[in-house]
């Protein structure tokens, strides 16, 4: 490592150091007897012994140890290195670094390209793409034999990482049936073995859906949604319950929902902000993260937070909210399409893919009813929205609508993020 150190503390901390992390643990250090820097002199000149402040050093680590973000502490101290000292510190230098520059998928194929650089790489000659599921099991793996590429913009950036210069790679891969409608990561590995095993070292992408399908057509109000262009509202955030009511969720193991959980308020004479105003003065008692109309979507409490809405275990795992009782066909199915995106947002969010709501407690998408079906023992018993729906359904279009054609929808606006 070359450089330069200065500090007026120097004058009473003489002795120079520079000090190697790994992960923000010490794996070496070293004593630096400075040496003479003008350039640094000319433009510091009133910080004390600029003149002398350059050095060129090597750290003697063992590379397996040096794996991680390392981090340069240069240190002025006195007698004691360690309780009389002055730090400034370098900027990170990942050990491990990389990118999928480009994830395109098709109807059976996924075409990806990016970058990896490490400096671990050099015993590692085979290059693995590897797919994941949300829960981590492996779908799918495939050599990549188109590597090496040229990336010098890669280079410019970690020039301490060798071989960034010849980073690049580029993969496609055919999609096999356990993958399609899933949630999945997309792993390269740079490995010893060539089965993609052993010694490795990996880079993962930000989770993608693969071909998550949909079908508008079967049920009449989705077929209407869908032939009349309806887009969904912005979603304004209001939070006039406070933070601070709940906790995060006590029923799930990161503290995040898991599910999202759809009810309708029951009253046929209010407002949007008629409820939201009952729920301000009320929130002790019960309240849900948002109210959906035919015009607006409004947030009032933050989802990372528990609401009082379904009964536990429900309200330890799930984002909730209410839909307004409307009137007229347009606006039930502009209220619909409201509800849906707001679903379809907050699970995305949170990392969830839409999934029906099962009686072994698993799935993503939650009625209250299902909740008084499948999890809540007795704790309540309502039943919507199955009542609400069912009734503007048969009045304005003369069909039916379920959580199923809801499930549908939820899955195209969730598409369309």
């Amino acid at each position: 490592m070359k450089g330069w150190m200065i500090s007026d503390q120097s004058i009473n901390k003489p002795n120079a150091y520079l000090i190697l992390l790994n992960d923000g643990s010490e794996i070496d250090r070293v004593h630096v007897d400075l040496t003479d820097r003008p350039d640094v002199a000319k433009v510091y000149p009133s910080i004390y012994n600029s003149q002398k402040s350059g050095f060129d050093v090597n750290f003697k680590v063992d590379p397996a140890k040096a794996n991680g973000t390392l981090k340069v502490i240069m240190r002025f101290a006195g007698d004691d290195a360690n309780k009389d000292f002055s730090d400034q510190y370098s900027q990170d230098y990942p050990t491990n670094a990389g990118n999928f520059d480009n994830i395109h998928v098709t109807a059976s194929q996924v075409s990806l390209s990016g970058w990896h650089a490490s400096t671990q790489a050099g015993n590692k000659p085979y290059e693995w793409l590897i797919v994941l599921d949300n829960n981590g099991q492996e779908l799918y793996r495939q050599e990549i034999t188109d590597k090496g590429l040229g990336r010098n913009d890669v280079q410019n950036v970690y020039p301490y990482i060798e071989g960034a210069n010849k980073s690049g790679f580029q993969v496609t891969m055919n999609i096999p049936t356990k993958m399609q409608g899933h949630l999945v990561r997309f792993i390269h590995r740079l490995t010893d073995d060539k089965n993609g095993n052993g010694n490795f070292i990996d880079l993962s992408s930000n989770p993608v859906l693969v071909n998550l399908q949909y079908n508008l057509n079967e049920n009449g109000i989705n077929r209407y949604i869908l032939n009349s262009h309806i887009n969904h509202a912005t979603i304004t955030v209001n939070h006039v319950i406070p933070a601070d009511t709940t906790d995060v969720y006590s029923e799930t193991e990161d503290g995040k929902p898991n599910m999202v959980v759809v009810h309708e308020t029951a009253n046929p004479n209010d407002s949007i902000w008629g409820e939201i105003n009952y729920e301000k003065a009320h929130y002790n008692n019960a309240f849900v993260h948002a109210f959906v109309d035919g015009d607006q979507i409004i947030e009032i409490s933050p989802t990372d937070h528990e609401a009082w809405g379904a009964a536990y275990p429900a309200n330890g795992r799930a984002v909730q909210f209410e839909q307004v009782e409307v009137y007229g066909a347009n606006n039930f199915a502009r209220e619909l399409v409201n509800a849906a995106y707001y679903t379809a947002y907050k699970m995305n969010e949170y990392g969830m893919v839409p999934s029906l709501a099962q009686a072994n407690g698993t799935g993503t998408l939650w009625s209250h009813h299902n909740v008084t079906q499948y999890i809540a023992n007795g704790k309540t018993d309502h039943t919507d929205p199955d009542g609400y729906w069912a009734n503007r359904a048969s009045r304005y279009f003369g069909t039916s609508y379920t959580m199923k054609d809801f499930f549908e929808l939820v899955k195209y606006e969730y598409s369309h993020l």
